[in-house]
């Protein structure tokens, strides 16, 4: 168990999405490259067909700093791509079309974990109080939930050690006057370009 006794706001376990779809026009979604390349492997899609790039002046740097890709445009962040106002993954019926493979991040929402130095819960809270789910007796289990934050935090940990060495490798470049490598160039250094066959990691 890593929750510190009945941590502040326990009772936000009772929440349940109602399927709105809402979230999913509302907000963007950062990706990092296991999310990506668990997606393309889904869908049978090229990488780049499921991203955007958004600039500074559209980000909360403070949060994604660590997450910003240097392109020739400028840094950007790699987030799930967005038409006619929503998820390009979101169907009709106000569906995912991936769910099975959604980035962590979604599934994750609407719940934050504030951990103490020991790694122990010690608050949950919901990231859009005002938003549309319904409340339920025991509707999500708290280990689970707990495990995905886990795996969340390593594999955001592990994309930013990624963009770490990109940025140094293009600052690299620029100095030596070298042309700036895009975005095709930066999917395949994670691996990325044929990831609908590639063996997929959560």
């Amino acid at each position: 168990m890593t929750w510190r006794g009945e941590a502040i706001g326990a009772e936000h376990l009772a929440f349940v999405c109602n399927g709105c779809g809402d979230c999913c026009r509302k907000h963007r979604v950062a990706l990092t490259h296991r999310d990506l390349e668990r997606l393309a492997r889904s869908l049978g899609a090229a990488p780049a067909s499921l991203v955007e790039w958004l600039p500074p002046d559209q980000v909360d740097l403070e949060a994604v700093s660590a997450s910003m890709v240097l392109l020739p445009p400028g840094p950007r962040l790699m987030v799930l791509a967005h038409a006619g106002g929503a998820c390009t993954l979101l169907d009709t019926d106000h569906r995912c079309r991936a769910y099975a493979a959604r980035p962590l991040d979604c599934r994750l929402y609407p719940f934050v974990l504030e951990r103490a130095a020991d790694r122990r819960v010690t608050r949950l809270s919901l990231f859009d109080p005002a938003g549309c789910g319904e409340l339920r007796s025991g509707a999500t289990d708290r280990d689970e939930l707990t495990q995905t934050d886990e795996a969340r935090w390593a594999r955001l940990s592990e994309y930013q050690a990624l963009v770490l060495r990109w940025n140094r490798l293009a600052r690299h470049r620029m100095r030596l006057r070298h042309r700036a490598h895009g975005e095709p160039e930066f999917m395949a250094f994670l691996a990325l370009a044929g990831a609908p066959g590639a063996t997929c990691e959560q």
